[in-house]
């Protein structure tokens, strides 16, 4: 290879791209309902980190790339690694100073995003249930970063050996487009419906078709020998009108695509990312009317620092958002958290990303850092901050890593009892945890409530509703849910004391329909079933019509979900229509009931307080006491 510098042209219209996309990715982490596609932001990255990174490189004519790999895995250092470690200790700083709950969670998080293997991280480290409900970590975004980094070390090489093998591009470029194809086969045979989809959509095997299809672009596309010279009015038109539908597809996937979609992850993704391909191939063209629009200053203005822009989102929203405003944003906090990020991103762009792009490591740090005391009285106040604060920081951050920073107690996992069986008076010992352990919250008076308070209970609840008679007797009650049923499982006996209650903390659908052989007898008309499920992720209309079926001739009582993430407006609407499918199934409105109270749930927003607890109960209470009403509600 040769030591030459980087050779290609600035075209603007990519900035429109990257502008778009990552406001695509910033309305989808803020839960705007517009933007449920809006994941699909960082598949458009990728497709444009592998076009500009191959066409960089790529010679002009022969198999010598344009750089050396010294020269240019330099270069990706420097435009990458400062903002981004800049992020990492100033988030991991505020965290220690302010919010040490999350601590625990973000101490192996910071380790992982410094060394570029978090989407590894997240895999395969296993955290407790408890750790994957409350604040997300604000580390989480950099997933997709260390892809990227982890490609820019490998293509390079891989690039040199396919050039020196298959000696045409042309060759290469099948060779590449078979490999991007490999990988998305494997994430459709990795991919299970209705489960955790984590390893498929962070793992750098089955994303790496995004980056390839970039790669492959460059090889059949390449961006320096694009011309208007010898394209005919016919095939301008041509390359506009494609543009064009290629663009409207990509607004219409963020629209209306989910990331709970199975066809998603079975080629959906991999057909996205070609059509990005060929949106990125009609921009770069000099002719692309497209790429003129895509050109306008604010949205370059925003390109330019997309990088900044997307780095900061997350930690901004995480720590800036109550537990109980994720997934129901608050606007006027959204519009103050995007204005400080768009600071914080020029801010970054002009005194870290830029001058050390340009001058390197060491000039900045001469510039910038001054720890001669002879020369301390000349040097301006920035510079004396900078020199203060920097070795500060790195200070706590270091102590912090090593687990010298202390952090706020946490409750054990031990505390929580992790399933419960019910059946009449005969309990497990979990349930038995569940009923007496106070360590929880402090819940012992409002559960453990006498016969007349809870005869008072139920007498008031039937004055709220419009039948002052139970219009069905049930002869048998089966519940069946997750850590919420758990919650309300001595609360719901005490009601009903014959009831049976399974539940488990963790437990999605898919999991339930495995219980269904061993409460067949419930299947009849005069018994009655209370499923609950849902906080832990969505799941397919086989997997729950397949639950649901089961009791068929029940009465089925589905309670809905209020959960600060990303499935529960998924999860409420498919229980939503099957209520409204079935003449024996009742909807029980937990959403609608505890939307506006964050004072029902404990500090992870899920779990549920002695308040939460009672209102749920009653719920449930109201709903089975007026029979199969469709709807049940307070």
């Amino acid at each position: 290879m040769s030591g030459k510098t980087l050779n290609h042209r600035y075209i603007p219209g990519l900035d429109g791209i990257r502008a778009l996309s990552v406001l695509a990715v910033i309305a989808y982490h803020f839960s705007f309902g517009w933007a449920r596609g809006g994941f699909l932001g960082v598949d458009i990255f990728f497709v444009l980190s592998g076009y500009l990174i191959t066409s960089t490189v790529l010679p002009l004519k022969g198999n010598q790339l344009t750089v050396s790999l010294g020269q240019f895995w330099i270069g990706r250092f420097r435009r990458l690694l400062p903002a981004a470690y800049v992020m990492i200790i100033t988030t991991f700083v505020w965290v220690m100073l302010f919010n040490k709950d999350l601590l625990n969670t973000l101490r192996g998080d910071a380790i992982s995003s410094i060394f570029y293997s978090s989407n590894w991280w997240f895999i395969f480290h296993k955290l407790s249930y408890f750790d994957s409900f409350g604040s997300p970590s604000p580390l989480k975004n950099l997933w997709s970063l260390a892809i990227e980094e982890q490609f820019y070390l490998l293509w390079p090489i891989l690039l040199i050996i396919g050039l020196y093998v298959f000696k045409k591009q042309s060759s290469l470029s099948i060779i590449v487009f078979i490999a991007a194809l490999s990988s998305a086969v494997l994430m459709s045979v990795l991919y299970q419906p209705g489960e955790d989809p984590s390893r498929i959509y962070y793992g750098t095997d089955t994303r790496s078709f995004e980056l390839l299809i970039g790669c492959w672009l460059a090889l059949i596309w390449p961006m320096k020998k694009l011309s208007s010279k010898e394209l005919s009015i016919k095939n301008i038109n041509m390359l506009n009108s494609i543009s064009l539908v290629s663009f409207s597809i990509i607004i219409l996937c963020i629209i209306f695509v989910d990331e709970y979609q199975a066809y998603l992850y079975r080629g959906g993704m991999f057909l996205f990312c070609i059509n990005a391909a060929i949106l990125i191939a009609c921009v770069c063209h000099p002719v692309s009317y497209l790429g003129k629009i895509l050109s306008w200053k604010p949205l370059c203005w925003l390109g330019s620092r997309s990088y900044g822009i997307y780095l900061w989102h997350y930690p901004i929203m995480v720590l800036g958002t109550p537990i109980h405003e994720i997934g129901n944003p608050s606007y006027w906090r959204v519009g103050l958290q995007l204005v400080l990020i768009l600071v914080i991103a020029e801010l970054s762009y002009r005194f870290i990303e830029s001058p050390i792009r340009k001058q390197g490591f060491r000039s900045f740090y001469r510039k910038n850092f001054v720890f001669n005391l002879n020369k301390w009285g000349s040097i301006t106040l920035r510079n004396k901050i900078l020199t203060i604060l920097i070795p500060l920081f790195l200070l706590v951050f270091i102590s912090g890593t090593l687990g010298m920073g202390g952090e706020a107690k946490k409750n054990s996992v031990k505390d929580y009892p992790t399933d419960i069986k019910i059946n009449g008076e005969e309990q497990s010992t979990n349930s038995k945890i569940a009923e007496k352990d106070s360590s929880k919250v402090d819940t012992k008076e409002e559960i453990d409530t006498t016969d007349e308070q809870g005869i008072a209970s139920t007498q008031k609840e039937k004055s709220v509703s419009d039948t002052t008679s139970i219009k069905k007797t049930y002869k048998g009650i089966l519940a069946i849910g997750d850590s919420l049923m758990i919650d309300v499982a001595s609360s719901l006996q005490e009601i009903y004391p014959n009831i049976t209650i399974d539940a488990k903390i963790g437990r999605q659908v898919h999991q339930a329909v495995k219980l269904v052989p061993n409460y067949a007898g419930f299947n009849q008309p005069d018994k009655a079933v209370i499923i609950q499920l849902g906080t832990n992720g969505y799941f397919t209309d086989t997997q729950i019509e397949t639950l649901l079926g089961a009791f068929s001739n029940a009465d089925i009582y589905l309670v809905n979900t209020r959960v600060p993430r990303s499935w529960e407006r998924n999860v409420n609407d498919a229980l939503y229509k099957k209520a409204q499918m079935y003449d024996n199934i009742t909807l029980i409105d937990w959403y609608s009931a505890a939307i506006n109270h964050p004072e029902y749930f404990e500090p992870d927003g899920v779990h549920l307080v002695p308040g939460g607890v009672k209102t749920l109960t009653n719920l449930i209470q109201q709903a089975i006491n007026n029979g199969t009403s469709k709807l049940a509600y307070l």
